[in-house]
């Protein structure tokens, strides 16, 4: 068996020709490159059982050789795969797959995963690949591969248009220290798909969903510093994973999961401050804040349509004020998803993905002179109760007088609660479930009012924008404003009680 350990970049057609120009090939390239034409039959279930498992069965054809390749999934957690990869030259008697030729476990794993099911070809990969021989100046040997092509499952077909980064010895970290060369001179997005994964999105219905952030789970002996990159490799993961879906789909779940994503990184970042406290997270955070500010007036248009406006026009749907106003916020939204598309495609959120994965993957925070080593060798069960208590200590001193406060400082408590619930998120597992579950409910309740009151005060924001672009619909603003005002006060009396009901909640962590 080989390791696999690869990093996928995705660009546009015309961007290719670019990369295979780049300055930085013609200074690490060794040797010439080489061009083949690689045609690849994927094999599994009907239902994709073996993907499903984490396995991708293959045969390629290329250069007069036919290869059975079996890859397992990626161990690394990063965003370079680390695959167990099985490689054997078919005979030319051998039209499919052989499993006699895989180790008896892999064959066993197949087996089980298949369950009866008769395994056979699902996908076609046709592909033209030039791949290129580096060599860095620290030794690491790369081979950077530039793939055109065309993916065709079940009658669908899907655009190749790939970089691939293969470690063949050396530092993992070199692939992305050469990834941000490359992608400070060439737009180029992260890939995290395989080309067997993508096949089976196309095998399916061609739809792809928004994905939630699964729990984090840690064994009690776990160190600061594991836990805090695992946090940080989790939520780049959960990131990265619906952005195609947002950007191909334009699915608003998606974009609002990306936002979830950075939310959480950054309280991430802020929970972790004291035992790590170095330049490189605070100016990671500040660009995780850029990004969420830039989808987020995506995301800000499509709740004030689904749940400001539309509530009110299904109840006067002939209501010509009413649906100018709508299609007015529609425009909006469509200009603001165009925004969003363009920061996610941009340089600069390359530039950060690729920086947030090179700091988790070399420990970055150890290069700050102030780093402790102590503490982060320290297990995170002694630091967990000591920042949750901080947390709620924030939270608890802005809502001792919560029925005065003001909008700004309503929203103020509403983020310290939801930092609060992340951070909870993280470290939960270090508990028993029988003690978290009543604090989480009550702090989850509490945060979906306050939710609810954000939308409203939002939509007080972009009903003033519409209106200021279009005076003509003042008189329909006001009417939706004062509908959900009526609403907002009842849910800001429901607010003031479930706080209370919170702070009678004994936090499960002391």
């Amino acid at each position: 068996m080989n390791r696999e350990i690869e990093l996928k970049l995705e660009c546009e057609p015309d961007v290719l020709n670019r990369v295979s120009q780049s300055p930085v090939l013609s200074r690490l390239k060794r040797g010439r490159a080489s061009a083949r034409t690689l045609r690849s039959v994927y094999f599994d279930t009907e239902d994709f059982s073996l993907m499903k498992s984490g396995l991708a069965l293959r045969v390629r054809e290329g250069g007069g050789k036919r290869i059975q390749t079996l890859k397992t999934e990626s161990e690394g957690g990063g965003l370079a795969s680390d695959r167990g990869e099985w490689e054997v030259q078919l005979e030319r008697n051998e039209e499919g797959p052989n499993l006699n030729r895989l180790p008896a476990s892999i064959k066993a794993r197949i087996r089980q995963a298949a369950n009866g099911a008769p395994i056979a070809a699902r996908l076609v990969s046709d592909i033209h690949r030039i791949a290129r021989q580096l060599t860095t100046p620290d030794g690491d040997e790369i081979e950077l591969a530039i793939d055109r092509g065309v993916l065709r499952a079940n009658g669908r077909e899907a655009q190749v248009s790939e970089v691939e980064l293969e470690l063949r010895r050396g530092d993992p970290a070199s692939l992305y220290r050469l990834a941000l060369e490359l992608a400070d001179m060439v737009p180029l997005r992260i890939g995290l798909r395989s080309k067997a994964e993508r096949g089976l999105t196309l095998a399916g219905d061609g739809k792809v969903e928004a994905i939630r952030a699964e729990a984090v789970a840690f064994e009690r002996d776990v160190t600061v510093e594991a836990a805090y990159a695992a946090i940080l490799r989790h939520c780049l993961s959960h990131f990265l994973l619906n952005e195609a879906v947002a950007v191909e789909s334009g699915s608003s779940e998606a974009l609002h999961q990306m936002r979830v994503a950075l939310r959480r990184m950054r309280s991430a970042f802020a929970a972790f401050g004291k035992p790590v406290a170095d330049a490189s997270a605070k100016q990671l955070s500040r660009e995780a804040k850029w990004l969420a500010t830039a989808i987020g007036r995506a995301r800000d248009f499509d709740v004030f349509i689904a749940t400001i406006v539309a509530p009110v026009l299904r109840e006067r749907p002939d209501d010509k004020g009413l649906v100018a106003l709508c299609d007015a916020a529609e425009k909006a939204r469509k200009r603001a998803w165009a925004g969003a598309r363009a920061a996610l495609r941009s340089a600069r959120m390359s530039s950060f993905v690729l920086r947030l994965a090179l700091y988790i993957d070399e420990r970055g925070w150890r290069d700050d002179e102030e780093a402790n080593v102590s503490r982060l060798e320290a297990p995170l069960s002694a630091l967990a109760p000591k920042i949750l208590d901080r947390q709620l200590k924030r939270a608890a001193k802005l809502g001792r007088h919560i029925g005065d406060l003001e909008i700004a400082e309503r929203h103020e408590l509403r983020k310290r609660l939801k930092q609060l619930r992340y951070t909870l998120g993280f470290f939960s597992s270090l508990y028993r479930r029988a003690d978290t579950r009543r604090y989480l409910h009550a702090l989850a309740e509490l945060q979906d009012v306050f939710g609810a009151l954000n939308d409203v005060e939002a939509a007080h924001k972009l009903t003033e924008e519409l209106t200021a672009l279009e005076p003509i619909l003042a008189e329909s603003g006001r009417h939706i404003l004062a509908h959900h005002e009526r609403r907002a006060r009842k849910e800001w009396q429901s607010a003031l009680k479930l706080w209370d009901e919170f702070r009678d909640v004994e936090p499960f962590w002391r």
